[in-house]
């Protein structure tokens, strides 16, 4: 599956670096930004990638903070 590349450019200012592994957007928020991404579980590289979705949006990333 070929992630659009205006959804990564957004992931991409959301996260304030370039997105890794990227394999679809999970879900996106009301207003159509992605909100979590699918991640591959290794990178390029061959490095394991922990986390096989991943908050990128920065409102829910503050909300979930606040409730751990």
């Amino acid at each position: 599956m070929t992630v659009d590349p205006a959804d990564l450019e957004t992931v991409a200012v959301q996260l304030g670096r370039a997105p890794r592994g990227v394999l679809e957007i999970s879900y996106r928020c009301p207003d159509g930004a992605p909100g979590v991404v699918k991640t591959a579980p290794r990178l390029d590289d061959g490095t394991p990638f922990p986390t096989l979705h991943y908050l990128t949006d920065p409102r829910l990333t503050a909300e979930a903070s606040r409730l751990e």
